[in-house]
Parts: C-alpha cells; structure tokens; sequence
C-alpha cells in the first residue's frame, strides 16, 4: 500500500528553545525576529515532549497528535503561538503512561468542542514510583492519569497491545520487542534511580512495557518513526517500525532516544551511533530525554543528517524528494 504524500511534523513542546537556529529549505523555526517582536509570544520550553503530525494525500489531511508534553499550560501556549488548533486534531497518540508525555492531556481536551480518540496501552495507567538514588520517592506520580478523567473531558479511550492504524498511513506500534541486547532496561529494584510500578499488588521493576511509538508510511517504501522516550530502546523502535510494515528505508527516526537518563552508560551512546548508521536513517532528529551530551555526539557523528528539532520546529518531509535538510542553505 502507497504511503501518505507529505508529513508536517512541528514540535510543539521539547526540553529546549533556541530562538538563533536558522531556517532550512524543509525547516521553519520560530526565530529572533518572533522572539524581539513585541507583538508576539515566544514558545516555551519544558521536560516533555508533543509532537503535531500533518499527513497529506492528494486533497485530503490528517492531523495526529504523539505526546502531550509535561503541562497544558504549555502546550495550549505554543500551539497558539504555532497557530494549531486543538479541534482539528483527530487522533491523540500517548507513547507510555510518564507525565512529561501525557501531562497536557486533560487540559487540551478541555480545550476541544468535539470528543477524539486517545490510543494507549492499557499498563500506561498502571501506578508507578521513581526512586532516586539520594534516596526520595515520588509515589504514584502517575496518578493524574485515568481512564475517567480522560473520558470525563471527551477523550475515546483506545486501549490496545497490537498494531494500531490510527488514521492513514499512521501506525501506533504497540509494545515493541526488546531484542536488542545494550537497550535492555535496568531490572534491579535497588538500582539508583529505579523506575518502578504496580504489578498484582507488588512493587516490580518498571520496563515501561506500554512504550509505543508512531510509524509514518510515506511514498512507496519509506517509514518515518516518532519515539516518545524510546525505553524499548530507539534501535528496537526501528526494527520493529520496519517488520510491521514491510519497509526498510528510514526517511527520519525523531523524539526521545532515552539516552540521557541517570547512570546510562556512554557505551550506549555509541552502540546507539554505530546502529543508526547501520539502519541507514535519513533524517535524525533526538530530542527531549535523549540528554544534550548524547545530542551532541550524534550531531557530529551524523553532520549530513543531524537536525536539531528544538520547541517550535517545523520540518516538511515530501515523498519522492531528497529529506535530508540543507544544513549549509542558511549560510547562503
């Protein structure tokens, strides 16, 4: 089956804002002027991550939104500012059940007139703790999501453990196989820094099993992959985005590559870099949890490919087109 046409992907919320990143020929930016003028508001920035996806083929749209980022506040602010209506969404995306992905869920469907369906998986809802190595617990910090105080608000909830089609050429992956041997998580419960939850009554070592990511099918073979944390692991995210759908050629892999979280090791880093050029991605656009350090090391490993996809980032991707943005255009 043909892929969508074209893919709009803004990044309405990330950890980081840079008002001096030029322009490309496919990536617009909210830029210094925006910034100075004083007539307009700046985006924000915060710990989370929201992804708008456009889909276009031939005269029809669709609009998808991957994350919610860590506060409504913030994500209704930049949409505004991004000009990006919250009722011409149709479908809503939560990659795992973290707060900086899900937290401006409630208070964007306040903001919407019609009900829309929201895809999870069901342990996203699951009550989780985080135990830091100084010792302090947040409990249950995952309280605030529910499936009634999304239903309450017109959110449909979809709960599934499969592949999703969630709209033309739109895959919700569904948990992702961990095969990958350097992206297996942590599993001891003592561990600094340990990701916990809730299973049958006992405190377990939390994987993250509801880790989902987004697959575009665009043009006749190509695959792009939004990741919200990537606690699979980014490279198992890709192989799995390519055995669902049969496609091999990775226009662009964007979003969190978790790489940045305490006590993960460099070496992971590199195995990461060395895979990447493995799988031949086009366009590699980290963000959000994969840390600046990790951000950095893939931007000079991959100078051709690299974008850095901060808060209010738009990038054009066009089937049958070269992806791969100009790095040198705005320069000239």
């Amino acid at each position: 089956m043909t892929g969508v046409d074209r893919v709009k992907l803004t990044m309405i919320t990330d950890n980081y804002v840079d008002m001096l990143l030029p322009d490309l020929p496919n990536v617009t930016r909210t830029g210094l002027a925006h910034h100075f003028d004083p007539k307009t508001k700046c985006v924000t920035g915060e710990n989370g991550i929201a992804l708008h996806v456009e889909v276009s083929w031939g005269r029809y749209t669709y609009r998808a939104l991957f994350d919610t980022g860590m506060s409504s506040e913030v994500l209704l602010h930049n949409m505004k500012i991004l000009e990006l209506e919250s009722n011409s969404i149709d479908h809503i995306v939560l990659s795992h059940g973290h707060p900086d992905h899900y937290g401006g869920l409630l208070g964007l469907l306040e903001s919407r007139e019609a009900p829309v369906p929201v895809s999870v998986h069901p342990e996203a809802f699951a009550p989780r703790y985080l135990r830091l190595a100084s010792g302090q617990v947040a409990p249950y910090f995952n309280y605030g999501l529910t499936k009634d105080s999304i239903g309450e608000r017109g959110g449909l909830v979809v709960e599934h453990v499969e592949p999703l089609e969630i709209g033309p050429g739109l895959i919700a992956t569904g948990p992702i196989p961990r095969e990958v041997d350097f992206e297996n998580a942590p599993t001891d419960l003592t561990a600094p820094n340990a990701l916990l939850h809730i299973v049958n009554g006992k405190i377990q070592p939390d994987v993250v099993p509801d880790d989902q990511a987004l697959v575009i099918e665009i043009g006749e073979d190509g695959i792009i992959i939004l990741a919200g944390c990537s606690h699979a692991g980014i490279i198992n995210t890709i192989n799995y985005a390519k055995k669902i759908t049969g496609r091999s050629r990775v226009v662009g892999v964007f979003g969190g590559f978790h790489l940045g979280f305490p006590g993960s090791p460099r070496v992971k880093t590199e195995k990461t870099i060395d895979a990447l050029r493995e799988a031949n991605v086009e366009v590699i656009a980290p963000s959000h949890c994969t840390g600046m350090e990790a951000i950095m090391e893939i931007g000079r490993a991959f100078p051709d490919n690299f974008l850095l996809n901060v808060t209010g980032t738009a990038i054009t991707l066009t089937a049958g087109t070269d992806p791969v943005p100009d790095l040198d255009a705005a320069a000239r």
